[in-house]
């Protein structure tokens, strides 16, 4: 008889548990107002280094002349997504840099390099490049005086490398384009 009250008892108390675990979803999924797009977006994701110079050269954004590059601790990368509409073509671009900021001349070479290989496909209306903020990366590529006054000036190994890298994150980005469904949570 002890036997079965203890079994019983296990068997009510994981029933118990999963109805609770079924309520607590359920009370879940009702308040959270998640949203699947009707159509389908092609969706696509690249990813390339633009660590640059690995010493002797100013860390951006410090103002510090003394505080230099003295090795690699972690590889800095531009990361790129592209959110497309299949029909028409219309899409975003979305770069994200490891580096403090880019800038009006970084954005325009970009640009250029973009033009010659897709025309009209990305231009200024439809791609945003956005720096992290952080400190931790080789300076000299702005085109703005009180930027390279720190680096001594333009250092064109760093300006190449991150404008490089940004382009081939969205070269990869528009080859990895893939049917994918946008959800919005609020």
């Amino acid at each position: 008889m002890e036997a079965s009250s203890c079994l019983r008892y296990q068997v009510c108390g994981f029933g118990l548990s999963w109805i609770w675990l079924c309520l607590l979803l359920l009370h879940l999924l009702q308040n959270c107002s998640l949203v699947l797009s009707d159509s389908p977006y092609l969706v696509g994701m690249g990813s390339y280094d633009i660590t640059g110079p690995a010493a002797d050269v100013n860390m951006m954004g410090y103002a510090n002349a003394e505080q230099v590059t003295s090795g690699i601790h972690f590889r800095l990368k531009s990361r790129a997504f592209i959110v497309a509409e299949p029909d028409d073509g219309k899409r975003v671009v979305f770069v994200n840099l490891d580096a403090c900021m880019a800038s009006q001349l970084v954005n325009i070479k970009v640009l250029e390099r973009l033009k010659a290989r897709y025309g009209d496909l990305y231009n200024e209306n439809n791609v945003a490049i956005s720096g992290i903020h952080t400190h931790a990366g080789p300076g000299g590529y702005l085109q703005y005086v009180v930027y390279i006054i720190t680096s001594l000036g333009f250092v064109r190994q760093s300006f190449d490398v991150i404008v490089d890298g940004i382009e081939q994150s969205i070269v990869e980005a528009h080859n990895n384009l893939r049917p994918g469904k946008i959800y919005v949570n609020k």
